[in-house]
Order: structure tokens, then sequence, then C-alpha cells
């Protein structure tokens, strides 16, 4: 509990941070910035607030009674539990080749499709296309022909 107490809700960055987290900020990304413009093939010059504008900002911040954050939209929280599966990424694909006997290239196939429906649902996105599957599928022959080969190669070395 200390610790939220020395936090934040920054409504720029749309989290929370401690005074320390804002001025590394501040230090990383005030000042003159640029961008390349691809029609003019040059940098632009970028507006950007200076660092002495964000840190009266930050003051402010930590001056004043803490900020409750918004709610997260539903597509924020459908991002957010992309993210948390995301994390569980090598107990589930353990738990997967332990529990249910599967291969481990298997198991990380399942993994990433059903990370891959999380997020094009949290996106909006339709079904995967005729073209992606032929994609993805050219894809994993060419990542199993390659394992093969590695495979043969170390047996003859054998």
């Amino acid at each position: 509990m200390a610790q939220m107490e020395n936090m934040r809700y920054w409504p720029r960055l749309g989290i929370y941070v401690t005074r320390a987290d804002a001025e590394a900020y501040i230090g990383k990304v005030g000042g003159r910035h640029t961008y390349a413009d691809d029609d003019l093939e040059e940098f632009i010059n970028a507006p950007s607030l200076s660092p002495e504008s964000l840190s009266v900002e930050v003051a402010e911040l930590f001056e004043n009674p803490a900020l409750e954050a918004p709610t997260p939209s539903e597509e924020i929280k459908m991002m957010l539990k992309v993210l948390e599966f995301e994390e569980q990424r090598v107990s589930l694909i353990k738990k997967w080749i332990k529990e249910d006997g599967m291969e481990k290239q298997d198991a990380k196939d399942k993994f990433q499709t059903e990370m891959d429906i999380m997020v094009r649902d949290a996106l909006g996105l339709p079904e995967e296309t005729e073209q992606e599957t032929q994609h993805r599928e050219k894809a994993a022959a060419i990542r199993d022909a390659r394992l093969a080969a590695e495979l043969d190669a170390k047996n003859e070395e054998e």
C-alpha cells in the first residue's frame, strides 16, 4: 500500500508512475524530436513538450491528491487478458506436454493458435483467411523441414 501512495495516475501516459519513473520518462522524451517524412525524404521537427513543462506537470501531479485511473474500456480489458495469457505461456506449454502428453511443438502451436484467436477477438479482426492459413502452414512446414535437417545432421555426427 505504501508503494501506491508514492504513485500517481498520469493521464498523459495512461498509467501509474512513481516520481522517478516520471522523471525518467521526461529525460527520454522531453525536448526536440524529429520524424521521417517519406514524401519529403527528410526529418521534420515534431512538436513536443519541453522537459520543463513536463516537470511542472509531474510536480503538480505529486503535489495534489492522487487521481483514480479511469475504468479500462472493453478493448483494453480484452488486451489485458491477452497479456495475462501470454505471461502463462511457459507454464501452459509445460502443462500440455506433461498432463496432455502433447509434443513440445504441438503445445507451442496450440498456444500460438489460442493467442492468435484472442488477439483477433480483441482487435475485432475477422477469422483467419485462407491465404493466412496457407502462409501459416507453409511456415510450419519450413520450420519442420529445418528441424528435421538439423536432427539428421546431428545423427550423422554421432
